[in-house]
């Protein structure tokens, strides 16, 4: 589907953004990210980005909140059309902004393994392994001192 557009006058065009994918696709490419990029960034496969794009599927929850977590991209603007398409970063203070800190600490690939391990152990194992894994974790905390 294209953009359709509305000719208010002979010198100006405006392009109404009809669909989802539109949208998700115009915001990429005006923030400069490859469909790879962008698919690593919200972990989904290059081709369920490009189906979005593309207007033959519509995101799920867990690609949404990866949207917010990991980008700029408003969700009003991205879901409705309305407001701006770039939403505006709230004074944090010196609250620590946790998805941007959670990015930061994952590009570390020995704590990305350790924290994989982790959830493994927590999701696989039985209730004795989980209860050794927090009594490890909570000894080891320097907070827990």
């Amino acid at each position: 589907m294209r953009p359709t557009s509305n000719k208010s006058n002979g010198s100006q065009e405006n392009i109404i953004i009809t669909t989802v994918g539109m949208r998700l696709k115009i915001w990429r490419k005006h923030s400069k990210l490859k469909l790879v990029q962008l698919s690593q960034k919200i972990c989904i496969s290059q081709g369920s980005l490009s189906d979005l794009e593309n207007n033959k599927s519509l995101p799920s929850a867990t690609t949404l909140a990866n949207l917010c977590n990991f980008s700029n991209l408003n969700l009003n603007w991205l879901l409705t059309g309305r407001g701006q398409m770039i939403r505006q970063e709230r004074d944090l203070g010196n609250e620590v902004n946790f998805p941007r800190e959670y990015a930061k600490l994952m590009s570390d690939r020995i704590l990305k393994e350790l924290i994989e391990k982790v959830v493994r152990v927590y999701r696989r194992g039985d209730a004795g392994k989980r209860a050794h894994l927090e009594g490890f974790l909570v000894g080891a905390d320097p907070d827990n001192s």
